[in-house]
């Protein structure tokens, strides 16, 4: 006969153990109902464990601190008040990113210390505070409601605990990677972070480090020509195009580069996109012209300048890079090259040195080498986060704390007068009249136009819409002039600044590269059949720009997300015109995508001799 008296009170007991990680589970589930309710099949189950393993978790840590007789409540406190502030913390990544923290944000933890500290210091609100106390509150009682039935588990049942507990991890060390989001926050924390120290401390390789790969090749040799013209091309930081004066923002924040805009000496693109969202990609892109995800053994354009010409070459960097990094950027066809780390220079933030502290070491480097082209790489750090100016004359948009709008305009007022000086430089060395000069940025920055801020996360224009401009020399040929003002007007992206510089050194000869540019030369009239742009991540999170259409594709944890935007009519991209689009407009989009992806995936051998 079933005795109910002793079933109920087990139940009780039952209830009261799982009262703590309850809380915890449903405070998640609370938060990320709008996400969890789209889950499949495969992401319900593995949100279901997620509460499996958070109650074996917490009950044993309970368990032992049960085993502490003096001062219990102390370390129940401290134990409550670590779990409320992770929470804090996850949460809050959610909330500002629209994703729980994953390795990359854990790297950039890690390598940005300061920016993450700041970003968290700049996000305090008394409200924060509240919400800690009333968590931390219900926490405590939870968790000493817990205990006072935990305390009385045997010792045969915990091990018993621990050892399911123990399984589960290895279950959960195996596949929380693959789809971290649809798991509960305490294992997406755990693994997420454990991920991280594994591959920083046991030898593993992370993505956050590859962004400047060794690259062996061999260049056919063959008969030096004289260049032309100088070349030297500016790597902006994390701008987007629409926070510069002359692409119509409200703030002049670009009044050196509008003045020569106006007399016709520098020719704006209007519609510039980058093919990346990281530095780490696009940057790769930018010098090598093509878009893939393999790293490859390809020559620079540097490299063949050098090679072909009778050019110095050289590469100057406001950024730190690990020094593994500079060796293997080094270890190329380069004349001279300087980064943080080799600079000599103070830190300016923990990105890099000052932009204006390189100004004299450009300018020394180009009394060296005299009347000689040259072919320069100047890549600038400033205007990254936290959007930190170097003296109060450019403070000029306030209130301006290292987290606002205002703050990162100032860089960009910053960085015109960096430019500025380099013209100057220039001039006094009366180089203007030999020098085409390139300016770009890397990616764009979101300050929550789709509700996330920084970059690498999406692909809409606040990332991918960079600012784009060229200047040309007086005397420079009319009916070039005059191609490429008709270009500027049209879809330009990063894919092109490679083949156009060979172009401007008259080495844009693919029967002589060990590569298909994936781009075409600026000074060419090509139509070409949508530019595509990827996430961080290179594989979930893609675009394709073509004609006034943006197509962006996105997967998380196997959900298929399809966005279509006319971002000329539509400027802020809030319109999605997808499901209100012919079959045959999809299936054209899709065959861009189709014919990008394969490229992008495709591995060609390049470091073979010609």
């Amino acid at each position: 006969m079933i005795n109910f008296t002793n079933l109920k009170s087990g139940g009780k007991i039952f209830l009261t153990i799982l009262l703590f990680p309850f809380i915890v589970f449903l405070m998640d589930f609370i938060i990320r109902f709008e996400y969890i309710k789209i889950l499949n099949t495969t992401g319900f189950i593995n949100y279901s464990l997620s509460f499996v393993y958070e109650a074996l978790l917490y009950t044993f840590l309970l368990w032992l601190i049960s085993f502490v007789k003096k001062s219990r409540k102390y370390v129940v406190l401290l134990f409550v008040l670590f779990i409320t502030s992770l929470q804090l913390l996850v949460y809050g990544h959610y909330f500002y990113f629209g994703v729980l923290p994953n390795n990359y944000s854990i790297n950039y933890l890690f390598d940005h210390f300061h920016d993450a500290f700041t970003l968290t210091v700049e996000s305090l609100r008394m409200l924060y505070a509240l919400i800690f106390l009333v968590l931390a509150t219900i926490h405590y009682f939870a968790a000493t409601f817990s205990l006072k039935e935990i305390q009385f588990i045997s010792r045969k049942k915990g091990i018993g605990i621990a050892s399911v507990l123990l399984l589960m991890t290895l279950f959960f060390n195996n596949n929380v990677r693959f789809q971290p989001a649809s798991y509960s926050f305490t294992p997406n924390t755990i693994f997420s972070f454990k991920y991280v120290l594994q591959e920083r401390f046991f030898g593993g390789k992370f993505l956050i480090q590859n962004g400047y790969v060794q690259r062996k090749f061999e260049i056919k040799e063959r008969e030096k020509i004289p260049a032309k013209y100088s070349v030297l091309l500016f790597i902006s930081e994390s701008v987007k195009r629409n926070n510069l004066h002359y692409n119509g923002y409200e703030k002049e924040t670009s009044p050196f580069i509008d003045s020569l805009i106006s007399v016709g000496k520098v020719i704006p693109f209007l519609n510039h996109f980058a093919n990346s969202v990281s530095t780490q990609f696009s940057v790769p892109i930018i010098l090598s012209g093509n878009y893939t995800i393999e790293k490859l053994n390809q020559p620079y354009v540097y490299d063949y300048i050098k090679s072909w010409t009778n050019t110095s070459t050289f590469f100057f960097s406001s950024q730190s890079m690990k020094t593994d990094n500079i060796d293997l950027v080094f270890n190329t066809s380069l004349d001279n090259f300087i980064c943080q780390e080799n600079s000599g220079k103070q830190m300016f933030n923990d990105r890099g040195i000052n932009d204006h502290d390189l100004i004299p070491d450009v300018a020394n480097y180009l009394n060296t080498i005299g009347k000689k082209k040259f072919f320069g790489v100047i890549q600038f750090n400033n205007t990254h986060y936290p959007y930190k100016s170097s003296q109060k004359e450019f403070l000029k948009y306030k209130p301006c704390p290292p987290t606002s709008l205002n703050a990162y305009d100032n860089t960009i007022y910053e960085q015109d007068f960096v430019l500025r000086d380099y013209f100057k430089v220039l001039g006094k060395k009366n180089l203007l009249d030999s020098t085409i000069i390139i300016f770009t940025s890397d990616h764009g920055e979101g300050f929550s136009e789709h509700n996330h801020s920084g970059h690498l996360q999406t692909l809409y224009d606040e990332d991918i819409a960079v600012p784009f401009w060229i200047y040309l020399p007086p005397g420079f040929p009319v009916e070039q002039r005059n191609i490429l003002a008709e270009v500027s007007k049209t879809n330009t992206s990063h894919l092109s600044i490679f083949p156009t510089i060979l172009d401007l050194f008259d080495l844009l000869d693919s029967s002589k590269l060990n590569l298909d540019p994936s781009g075409h030369s600026l000074f060419h009239k090509e139509v070409n059949d949508g530019i595509p742009s990827v996430g961080l991540d290179m594989l979930d999170t893609k675009s394709i720009v073509y004609k006034n259409y943006k197509f962006i594709y996105s997967k998380k944890d196997s959900i298929e997300h399809y966005e279509l935007f006319d971002f000329i009519k539509d400027k802020k991209e809030v319109n999605n015109l997808w499901d209100k689009t012919d079959e045959k407009t999809k299936a054209m989009f899709q065959s861009f995508f189709q014919k990008w992806e394969k490229r992008r995936t495709s591995f060609t051998e390049l470091n073979k001799p010609l």
